[in-house]
């Protein structure tokens, strides 16, 4: 009954294509991926290859999905066991094209495909963000709390990622990655490239700390109470000592109102009313297309977070940033240590450093690390990451002894 019933939503919400697609040298796999490539994709001839399951999961109303005879031919030589791979492999071997380009670095589904057809088409997958979910995944199923590892289904041909600390990590949990790049964050980028391209000069530093919104919900109690002495010892940090705070939130209420609701709870749960007020009196309402999380990090001295992708960005950048991991798991530990990074500390310790970032220079900050600062990320005012990855694409499109039929 299940069955039929996700059927007949399907050819309620599925727009289909009686045809099958054309030829295209590049495909974008997963619509999602898109917004990410908006600065350089357009120079491309491109398709883009929807992940929608054919029989299954279907949740968006814009999804195409192809039927023809040359596809079911296809499907049927390719199906074994699992529809969304047969389709996707199916329409691929249709479209033929040198490279398929994701940004979503984590997907299983381009992992399945990469591996079957690998030999025929270039798959280039580029990081866009930080890899914390394959650290937690193995402390949980370690711990026996989940039942499966999802890293054991990753393969990636081609790893355009921020910097050394991924080829570290995916090395040392042997996840199966043949080439690594290291290019630095296209999301950082694409930030650089939206002030520049709209006359946008970011104002001289303006507030003290860039509090970088991070919540951990539902892992164990001791990993989302530790994430949240991050903010308790901000918030009191910049009360005490009248230091100009920013909160820069992570959800975007108007795209993802649920899930910017659930960020409020878990800061709601963890912080005396007094301390929630402060909060939400010094944030930045989220704009993803507007870049308000970047812009409010680069207009701070110090930004002070767990583990976010932003605090890799910013010192990659050359800004200073303070790390603070209260779990007690090494998990959440961040990269490099040093002067950037502090575990299970006290206020009065989290204080004392925060006040000795602060007052310090740039250049006795970085000699303070005990890794380059690019380990977690590259990063060129010459050479752009938009520009690198451009470089890639062409290497792949261009090169004769690339994978082709």
């Amino acid at each position: 009954m299940k069955r039929i019933f996700l059927i007949l939503r399907l050819l309620l919400e599925v727009k289909f294509i009686f045809k099958s697609p054309q030829k295209y040298e590049l495909v974008v796999f997963d619509d999602d991926a898109i917004y990410d490539l908006k600065n350089f994709i357009n120079s491309y001839n491109y398709f883009i290859l929807e992940t929608v399951n054919p029989i299954a999961d279907v949740t968006k109303t814009s999804h195409k999905v192809y039927l023809s005879f040359k596809l079911l031919k296809y499907f049927f030589k390719n199906y074994k066991g699992n529809i969304k791979t047969a389709y996707m492999v199916s329409l691929l071997e249709i479209i033929n094209p040198k490279v398929v380009l994701t940004t979503i670095d984590n997907s299983y589904k381009f992992s399945d495909v990469a591996r079957i057809l690998d030999q025929k088409m270039t798959f280039i997958a580029i990081q866009n963000a930080a890899r914390i979910d394959i650290h937690e995944t193995k402390y949980l199923y370690g711990k026996k709390k989940i039942e499966s590892d999802f890293t054991e289904k990753l393969y990636i041909p081609n790893f355009l990622c921020f910097g050394q600390y991924e080829i570290d990590q995916y090395r040392g949990y042997k996840i199966k990655v043949k080439n690594f790049f290291k290019i630095g964050s296209l999301r950082l980028a694409n930030f650089l490239h939206h002030i520049k391209k709209n006359n946008i000069e970011p104002k001289k530093i303006i507030y003290d700390i860039c509090l970088v919104s991070e919540q951990k919900n539902f892992i164990e109690e001791n990993i989302e109470k530790g994430f949240s002495y991050t903010a308790k010892f901000t918030i009191k940090f910049c009360m005490k000592h009248n230091m100009k705070l920013i909160w820069a939130c992570k959800r975007d209420k108007k795209i993802t109102p649920q899930k910017y609701n659930l960020e409020l709870d878990y800061y709601k749960k963890h912080l005396t009313d007094n301390e929630f007020k402060y909060l939400i009196d010094n944030s930045r309402e989220k704009k993803i297309f507007d870049f308000t999380s970047y812009m409010s990090m680069i207009q701070s001295k110090v930004a002070v977070g767990n583990v976010s992708t932003l605090l890799r960005e910013n010192l990659g950048m050359g800004r200073k940033i303070l790390s603070l991991n209260s779990t007690g798991l090494n998990v959440y530990d961040f990269p490099i240590q040093g002067i950037c990074s502090m575990q299970n500390c006290t206020f009065e310790e989290f204080e004392k450093r925060l006040l000795q970032i602060i007052s310090m220079s740039e250049k006795d900050y970085f000699s303070q690390l005990n890794r380059d600062k690019s380990y977690v990320a590259e990063f060129s005012e010459e050479n752009s990451t938009i520009e690198k990855i451009k470089n890639k694409i062409d290497f792949f499109l261009n090169d004769q002894s690339s994978p082709k039929n």
